[in-house]
């Protein structure tokens, strides 16, 4: 169950958050300075900016210190809940007309305001903590508060700003030694006494059950927390929802809220604590290493893939699909595992997960949600590279390096700016399943490969990634028909006899004579003007190809009779082949047969390139040894 697993996740990984659950890190915009009797001093922005480019007038990136800061017991939606020391600018600051309090937010902002400081004056009067009875001098003088308002709408404070009160370090006592009065440890011991008890009222009426992520009986949580981080997967800035039952039509029995999917306040806690922690853009889980961080969020196409060990890793597997090493590729090529995947997993009891979602609104959709023994993870990603591996044209016929995810995800959308946010989600899932749980790549992957194929002008139609996400396509499918007799190889296969493949090598020989004709650049290649018929309707589209053959095979004899002879004889070898299958060319051809005829055009570009710069290698050996002979 995705939830328990979530859950797992936050105990193993987020131990400190879950023991300190009245707080959580939050960037904080601003900065009340004042002194022990209470005067106000300045603000202080914890802002920085960087990563500005002037030449490019690229804008410097905004960031703000993170603090851990109090979280709310409780929904604030409605009514007045103030938090200790730190809060939203309308609670510290009070309300300012026109600046962070809009129209008919007056009454609003000034009953936060009145709550926030008569929980510091309690805090203030309980704890008898010096710095909090600075706080309530600061307050109990308007004029004192009048100059921080003036200096925080100079400063352009937004609406949405954190602002926290800060006591200037002087000889209050040991412990002062400046900076947010909400680090200090016995104003913290006071928050979380409150937010102890908030929580327990706030799940009262949820009654008591079963809980289902750890099957213990005990409290139910009426509602559980808000998962942040979604604004560029489609949720509410505000936050999104995975269990919510805010509609009587979602509701069965008469049960209200969550309790129609009954888990304990601390295991509602623990999951949603465990989303907000996968959905932080960056790096920031370590590994097994100590200086070893890794991401555990990658987006792609609207889609957030959140990813993650059951015990500590220093690489994860997303990380070597998303920017394979070569080395560490060949490394895992050569590996060897175990046939038994029981036996597998006992050898290496690591398991890997994966959750992908996306936002609507405020509910947190789940696209897809997979695991499986590391082991097994690794062995699938053997496959991917494996069967992704072909002779690439641009290193003359040399077996091509392995691609990214994302240099895959662009051979199958056409080319446009916002490209990544384009990308269709449902075909990134199905490559991701492949890559890393040995899904089979269906045949929608490979129609939308085969057309940007066709649609590819020149040079860029041999791209090596999109060919090789062919190759998988057509391999994964005559395994599940028990066709292993006719997968695809990596470079040229002589003994390949299909008629697809022989068109495809067929026409790649075509397009090598016009080249070798012109002897000079050509604007329209033969396969750019016939390789969508070719590939398609081969009967139509090679009678008129076999005709501008003559015609080429004739003008190349007058030039260079010996490439003239070594071309037609591949072309006669070639249609010998064809002719005892019952015909000369296929009607037309299947959307398999399209894919062994890329395959077999791709083969033969590769083959000739490879022969050519075997023959330059010879030569130029052969003028060296010459050289030295003279």
């Amino acid at each position: 169950m995705l939830v328990q697993a979530l859950a797992d996740y936050a105990d193993r990984y987020l131990r400190k958050e879950l023991e300190n659950n009245a707080f959580e890190e939050k960037p904080v915009h601003f900065s009340i300075e004042i002194n022990e009797d209470g005067t106000f001093l300045s603000i202080r922005e914890y802002v920085s900016r960087e990563g500005g480019d002037k030449d490019s007038g690229r804008p410097a990136r905004t960031t703000y210190k993170t603090f851990m800061v109090p979280k709310s017991p409780v929904n604030r939606n409605t009514g007045v809940h103030p938090m200790l020391g730190c809060d939203a600018i309308q609670y510290v600051a009070g309300p300012a007309e026109g600046v962070w309090t809009r129209d008919g937010e007056l009454e609003k902002h000034t009953k936060h305001h009145n709550g926030f400081v008569q929980l510091m004056q309690l805090a203030a009067s309980e704890t008898e903590d010096i710095a909090l009875q600075s706080c309530t001098r600061f307050y109990s003088d308007s004029n004192q508060l009048e100059r921080a308002q003036n200096e925080l709408i100079e400063k352009k404070a937004s609406p949405g700003a954190l602002v926290t009160l800060a006591v200037r370090p002087s000889q209050l006592d040991a412990e002062n030694t400046g900076g947010p009065v909400i680090l200090r440890e016995g104003v913290r011991d006071y928050w979380r006494s409150c937010y102890s008890k908030k929580f327990e009222e706030r799940h009262k009426k949820g009654g008591e059950g079963i809980c289902l992520i750890s099957g213990k009986h005990g409290p139910i949580a009426v509602t559980h927390e808000k998962i942040k981080g979604t604004q560029r997967l489609g949720g509410q800035p505000s936050g999104v929802s995975l269990m919510s039952f805010d509609k009587g039509a979602f509701r069965s029995y008469g049960w209200d809220q969550n309790q129609n999917s009954p888990v304990s306040p601390e295991r509602a806690a623990a999951y949603v604590l465990a989303l907000n922690d996968l959905l932080k853009p960056g790096e920031h889980r370590q590994g097994v290493s100590q200086d070893k961080v890794l991401r555990t969020r990658s987006d792609y196409g609207g889609v957030g893939f959140l990813y993650w060990t059951r015990f500590p890793e220093d690489d994860t597997p997303w990380g070597m699909i998303e920017n394979p090493n070569a080395d560490e590729v060949a490394k895992l090529l050569r590996a060897s595992f175990n046939a038994d995947s029981n036996a597998s997993c006992q050898a290496n009891p690591n398991d890997f997960y994966l959750v992908a979602v996306s936002g609507n609104g405020g509910r947190l959709v789940v696209r897809d949600w997979i695991y499986d023994s590391l082991e097994n993870v690794h062995r699938n990603m053997r496959e991917w590279f494996c069967g992704l591996q072909i002779a690439d044209v641009f290193q003359q016929g040399q077996i091509s390096d392995p691609p990214r995810l994302y240099d895959l995800l662009t051979t199958l959308s056409p080319p446009r700016a916002d490209i990544e946010d384009k990308m269709n989600a449902g075909r990134i899932i199905q490559m991701i399943r492949r890559a890393l749980f040995g899904k089979p790549l269906g045949n929608s992957i490979l129609d939308a490969a085969l057309r940007r194929l066709r649609a590819e002008p020149g040079s860029r139609r041999f791209s090596p990634a999109r060919l090789g996400i062919i190759r998988l396509c057509l391999n994964d499918s005559f395994k599940i028909q028990g066709k292993e007799d006719q997968i695809m190889s990596e470079e040229l296969d002589p003994n390949q006899t299909h008629p697809a493949y022989i068109c495809g090598r067929l026409l790649a020989v075509y397009d090598s004579l016009q080249f070798q004709q012109a002897q000079s650049e050509i604007n329209v290649t033969v396969a750019d003007r016939y390789y969508g018929m070719a590939s398609t309707y081969p009967q139509l589209a090679f009678p008129k190809l076999e005709t501008l053959s003559r015609a080429h095979l004739k003008k190349l004899r007058r030039g260079n009779q010996g490439a003239a002879i070594a071309l037609s004889r591949q072309i006669d070898d070639l249609m010998n082949v064809l002719v005892p299958q019952g015909g000369r060319f296929p009607k037309q051809l299947s959307l398999e047969d399209q894919g062994r005829f890329a395959i077999g055009f791709h083969h033969q570009k590769a083959e000739d390139h490879r022969r050519i710069q075997e023959f330059k290698a010879k030569q130029i050996k052969l003028n060296d040894t010459r050289t030295n002979e003279q």
